[in-house]
């Protein structure tokens, strides 16, 4: 994956030019053909690879703000004053593109509009589905500090444990006592919003169906931080024995159990 840099076109001399960049004009290699003076382009490690049209300007610069705001709550500052900073940034460099501060802040808005449509959307959750809180670690995180996808199913996973435990039902039991094991054999995991290093995570975890050799449980991630749903997850998991080769019943104490938790409370409720 390649950063580009927003730049414009001031001078072309065969594969050679000038570009400007934050008021500084340096010397770059062009790796596009018909480009002209006056054009924004996207230099990366001082070649110019792509000419942008004004879409792909404002596409660009949505995520230029996306990166400077984070720049600025993760160096101390509020949301609302690394929000008005960032803005302030954006609208200097957009002028310096030709972009009028009026067309990139509409964009801005449009595209916050449907951050804000996407990542509240209310998420139906049983009144007595069980809940752990969990704070994101940075290990976890990529070198933005977002925690990474994979880490969901991870926390989930902890989250389905504890609720195991809270109904008796723990997973040395199950190896020890019958030489079984549930893995978890297939996921579908929606991610509605970033979560971010020493965020705390509220995941709610229940169970929505028991079969003879199966179960299903959903987990919906809530952001205590943000207040936003950060994602929700669907998990199947298979009873086997403890290598893995074969599927078995669920063991009907166990079953049970799981059947207790599925029938608990179903009323709803909802969480942004």
């Amino acid at each position: 994956m390649c950063w580009g840099v927003l730049a414009k076109l001031v001078r072309v001399d065969g594969v050679e030019g000038e570009v400007e960049v934050g008021g500084a004009t340096i010397r770059a290699l062009i790796a596009v053909e018909e480009a002209k003076p006056g054009d924004v382009v996207l230099l990366h490690a001082g070649v110019v690879i792509e000419k942008l049209d004004r879409e792909s300007i404002l596409a660009n610069l949505t995520v230029y703000y996306d990166l400077v705001k984070y720049h600025y709550t993760f160096n101390g500052l509020s949301e609302e004053e690394a929000d008005r900073k960032a803005r302030e940034d954006l609208v200097k460099l957009a002028q310096d593109l030709g972009i009028s501060p009026e067309e990139l802040l509409e964009v801005l808005r449009e595209n916050m509009r449907e951050q804000e449509d996407k990542a509240s959307k209310q998420e139906s959750v049983p009144e007595s589905s069980f809940f752990i809180d969990y704070v994101v670690q940075l290990a976890e995180t990529d070198y933005l500090q977002v925690m990474h996808y994979t880490n969901y199913i991870r926390v989930c996973e902890r989250a389905f444990m504890a609720m195991l435990s809270s109904a008796g039902i723990s997973y040395s039991r199950l190896i020890h006592e019958y030489g079984l094991f549930i893995p978890t054999v297939e996921v579908n995991a929606k991610i509605k919003s970033p979560s971010r290093l020493d965020n705390t995570l509220r995941v709610y975890v229940w169970i929505e169906e028991v079969g003879r050799k199966h179960l299903k449980y959903r987990c919906v991630v809530h952001n205590l931080t943000t207040d936003r749903i950060a994602a929700d997850i669907e998990h199947v998991a298979v009873c086997t024995d403890t290598a893995i080769t074969s599927s078995h019943e669920l063991p009907e104490d166990i079953k049970k159990a799981l059947e207790t938790l599925s029938r608990s409370d179903r009323s709803l409720k909802q969480h942004r």
